[in-house]
């Protein structure tokens, strides 16, 4: 199924039956992820797999999406379906909009963030990265080093970043520099925070934080895990999740 948005065609799949559960994905993933859980659950609750803005097979923006704007665009589908009262899943970047929409629209019984993104903190080293990363990028198009320009350009930053489009990367950086803990300090609705133990991308120090930030929020930790816990350890997870939902 596809909803459509200012331009956009965004994908979406329906399953089951039930109260209304809906799932966003991490960035470089698609809907396609939470297929196994989906199924899984569906018996119980009525599953709303998204596929957000440039992944799966919804289309690109024309222009950059903040975080912000990436969540308006869930609203609607969510609005256009009618939902209310939703159980809310969001893993790493879906994390971000999960939490970004509990805060801004309500309308959420309960959220689930795993290995949530949202936490920015202030590194020295990142800091001179960024600082070195910038005064190359200076000098190689100042003294006219297209080959050395375009090189550095193409390989700076994270897997993510350089395997993005133009308006995808810029869309990661508005992610990445939007710090977070005043949203999840205004999240007034029932939270679960799921973490994977070793998770390198979002460490488990994150998932603390968050915890302590958003009042009343319950964190467990996925043993034998990493940033896909519902993957790496999908039974342990499960059991988890199925006991938090009572089904």
């Amino acid at each position: 199924m596809f909803h459509y948005y200012n331009g956009l065609k965004i994908s979406y799949e329906k399953i089951g039956k039930g109260n209304p559960i809906v799932f966003l994905h991490g960035w470089g993933c698609s809907l396609d992820i939470f297929k196994s859980i989906a199924d899984r659950i569906s018996s119980k609750y009525c599953v709303y797999l998204i596929d957000l803005p440039g992944f799966g097979r919804s289309s690109e923006p024309d222009v950059a999406l903040d975080v912000v704007g990436v969540t308006k665009v869930v609203n609607s589908l969510i609005e256009s379906n009618r939902l209310k009262n939703i159980v809310l899943v969001g893993h790493s970047y879906g994390g971000r909009i999960a939490s970004e929409y509990a805060n801004r629209y309500g309308n959420v019984s309960k959220l689930i963030l795993i290995d949530s993104a949202g936490i920015k903190r202030f590194s020295i080293k990142k800091f001179i990265k960024i600082r070195l990363y910038k005064l190359k990028k200076w000098f190689y198009k100042t003294f006219k080093n297209v080959m050395k320009y375009n090189e550095l350009v193409t390989n700076s930053g994270s897997v993510d970043y350089v395997n993005s489009s133009f308006i995808m990367k810029k869309m990661l950086v508005y992610a990445v520099n939007y710090n977070q803990r005043k949203v999840f300090k205004n999240i007034c609705c029932e939270t679960l925070i799921i973490w994977g133990e070793c998770d390198k991308s979002t460490p488990l120090k994150d998932g603390k934080l968050i915890n302590r930030l958003i009042k009343g929020s319950e964190l467990v930790v996925i043993p034998d895990s990493g940033h896909f816990p519902f993957v790496d350890n999908y039974c342990y997870f499960m059991k988890v999740f199925e006991s938090y939902l009572g089904v």
